[in-house]
């Protein structure tokens, strides 16, 4: 979705992007309104509840998950400080309580996605997780700022690592289902001997294994391979 408010607008219309409704709490009553002064202040300049959508809305397999929320703001003066109520999340006490935060990245400016600098807080009202956090704009004019609950990976960056992985692993288009294929990885450590970890990689379960399952395999391989 995309919608504007005020001067301000919200979307949603890309890839992985979720945003179900948007609400400007009116703090003050136009932009014209808002505090001129060059100190920096922690009362928002804007501040808006957001809701986000179900998994699967729309669709046969919708269900009441509600814990992603991806979304862009533009429009807004820069250098000023942003307020975001997103109003309908599965509570998520445990993992704000542990230091999660929500993700932004804007762009142009700061594209390296990172999290919000001020911790964000939450409460229950009416049986509804209710997550809040603030952001200050960058001093970039006409930048836009995307906020996520966690690293975005989109379907599309799915796919592109898949190509990625099915040309760098060619021979994978040849695998049977009874293939079976033992790699070694030598891991070695500045502290201790070498280790020598043998890694079984077998195709007999799926009789419709795809070059691109077989090229997971070796994506999961390479991530083994880097945790040791």
């Amino acid at each position: 979705m995309e919608v504007r408010v005020g001067s301000v607008v919200f979307s949603s219309r890309f890839d992985s992007g979720n945003l179900g409704r948007v609400e400007k709490v009116d703090s003050f009553p136009s932009d014209a309104a808002c505090p001129t002064s060059t100190t920096l202040s922690s009362t928002p300049d804007y501040e808006f509840n957001v809701w986000t959508r179900p998994d699967c809305a729309g669709t046969e397999h919708e269900n009441g998950n509600r814990s992603w929320f991806y979304f862009s703001v533009r429009g807004a003066l820069p250098g000023r400080l942003l307020k975001v109520n997103v109003m309908n999340m599965n509570k998520q006490s445990k993992l704000y309580n542990q230091g999660m935060a929500p993700l932004v990245k804007t762009v142009p400016g700061r594209t390296r996605w990172e999290r919000v600098r001020d911790r964000p807080t939450y409460e229950m009202v009416d049986n509804q997780f209710i997550l809040s956090f603030t952001h200050r704009l960058l001093e970039v004019k006409g930048a836009t700022t995307f906020f996520s609950f966690s690293f975005p990976f989109s379907y599309s960056e799915s796919q592109d690592l898949l190509t990625q992985l099915d040309q760098r692993y060619p021979d994978t288009a040849t695998l049977t289902p009874r293939y079976t294929h033992t790699y070694t990885h030598t891991h070695t450590d500045t502290t201790g001997p070498e280790i020598h970890t043998p890694i079984l990689c077998s195709q007999c379960f799926n009789p419709l294994f795809s070059q691109s399952a077989a090229s997971v395999c070796m994506m999961a391989i390479c991530i083994y391979s880097r945790m040791l």
